[in-house]
């Protein structure tokens, strides 16, 4: 009867944090992977690469909410820079090798780094060896700069 009980609460102890947090990845073609993981408090992380830790990451992440929507820009002119456009305020976690910059708090330089010079649309107009992706947290999906689901 120990065994039933015990295997029982494992079960519901599974299902209650499989239910509660959701994990992610976001990948384009180039090979650039974002994590986002959502968890309980209204509480996503959003990490370079593919993240797998059972705890949230101590360095090199952004800590927002469930219901947020970011756009995060890659350009090969800046190697190991995000530059996140958000609608909700955010967190920056960054302790050495990865740099994460505002667009807004920046964005007439860092528009000319990304967007062509006669630039009219958000996604088609990026320059060659930049790419984005859109990602709306709440509803758990992600789109590339050709506005692709990915």
């Amino acid at each position: 009867m120990r065994k039933v009980i015990l295997f029982f609460l494992i079960v519901v102890s599974f299902l209650f944090a499989w239910y509660g947090e959701s994990r992610r990845f976001f990948c384009l073609e180039d090979g650039k992977c974002i994590t986002v993981w959502k968890t309980y408090n209204n509480v996503c992380y959003v990490i370079p690469g593919k993240y797998y830790g059972i705890w949230a990451p101590s360095n090199n992440f952004i800590r927002t909410s469930n219901l947020n929507e970011l756009t995060i820009f890659f350009t090969d002119e800046l190697p190991n820079t995000w530059i996140v456009q958000s609608k909700e305020e955010l967190k920056v976690y960054n302790k050495a090798g990865f740099v994460f910059l505002d667009y807004d708090e920046d964005s007439a330089k860092l528009r000319d780094i990304l967007y062509k010079p006669d630039a009219k649309m958000f996604y088609k107009d990026l320059r060659f060896g930049a790419s984005l992706i859109n990602i709306d947290i709440k509803e758990n999906y992600a789109c590339n700069k050709d506005g692709k689901v990915i």
